[in-house]
């Protein structure tokens, strides 16, 4: 990876939901293609879900981003398709995606160690918060993962009226952590949404890239959110006053 590193005045951090603290289930997924088509494994969706990543990416760079709800049938489609899936049987489970989507978020699993980096960025110092492009229910998810205390502020699109790249939707968490950009990072899993609408509002932005796939990304790339922990001191220097 590049030697791309973290500001030493850096005092807030804030994080992007989906596949970030909550990630995809991909076993569930795994499971109902299995169902209604072929086998194919958790490692199989895992990977395939990178080209969906890029095709979010693509779409930005032709200015043809959309809004998070047209952006997830497109998701689920791109991972059938790299997966083989058959367009009958693909759209099938693309349905099943969908409902159990809208009954219980399919971005729920999470990683053991998450509640741990957490607790010890906070034991640090840093403040934390979230900004996600979402559908109303992250305050309910983050709860329901016991993690939703660690945060100073949960900004949700749908509750705001904005999406990321949009800046202001990074101005409405900082401003409620009190923290300037400069002072802040923002770590998320999709370059165009979340590298440059971070850095479009003036934060330093963090690629989560854990099958190492980013490898022209221009700005710090992690492995895991563990990894982190090793990116910032050990406690958090005292942050600027806002006027």
């Amino acid at each position: 990876m590049k030697n791309h590193s973290l500001p030493k005045e850096v005092t807030t951090v804030l994080f992007d939901v989906g596949n970030t603290l909550q990630h995809l289930d991909h076993a569930f997924i795994a499971a109902r293609i299995c169902e209604r088509s072929h086998k194919v494994g958790v490692g199989d969706v895992m990977t395939a879900e990178l080209a969906a990543k890029r095709a979010i990416d693509a779409l930005f760079h032709g200015n043809n981003g959309g809004n998070d709800t047209t952006r997830q049938r497109g998701y689920f489609e791109t991972i059938m398709d790299t997966l083989s899936v058959p367009a009958e049987a693909a759209a099938r489970v693309v349905e099943d995606l969908h409902a159990e989507n809208a009954q219980r978020m399919l971005w729920r699993v999470m990683h053991p160690e998450t509640p741990r980096v957490l607790s010890e960025l906070r034991d640090r110092g840093f403040k934390l918060g979230v900004v996600s492009n979402s559908d109303g229910r992250v305050a309910q998810s983050l709860a329901t993962s016991g993690i939703a205390d660690s945060f100073a502020v949960i900004v949700d699109s749908h509750v705001v009226g904005v999406e990321k790249p949009k800046p202001r939707i990074f101005e409405i968490a900082l401003a409620g952590c009190g923290s300037s950009p400069v002072e802040s990072v923002y770590i998320g899993d999709i370059y165009e949404i979340d590298v440059r609408g971070a850095r479009a509002a003036g934060l330093h932005p963090v690629l989560l890239d854990p099958l190492d796939h980013y490898t022209d990304a221009d700005c710090l790339r992690l492995r895991s959110l563990v990894d982190l922990l090793a990116q910032l001191p050990s406690k958090a220097p005292i942050a600027r006053t806002n006027d």
